[in-house]
């Protein structure tokens, strides 16, 4: 997994891909759509 992180990583910096950024706006929409999910599982 550590190779496909690195070459991820390279990837991103040849691209431009400001890699926080990316990180941050995935984390937040991640938190926002799954907001209430473990709240309303009656399986948890």
């Amino acid at each position: 997994m550590a190779d496909i992180l690195w070459v991820l990583m390279c990837m991103a910096y040849q691209t431009g891909i400001d890699r926080t950024e990316a990180f941050r706006k995935n984390i937040d929409k991640k938190t926002a759509r799954d907001k209430e999910r473990h709240i309303n599982n009656d399986k948890l």
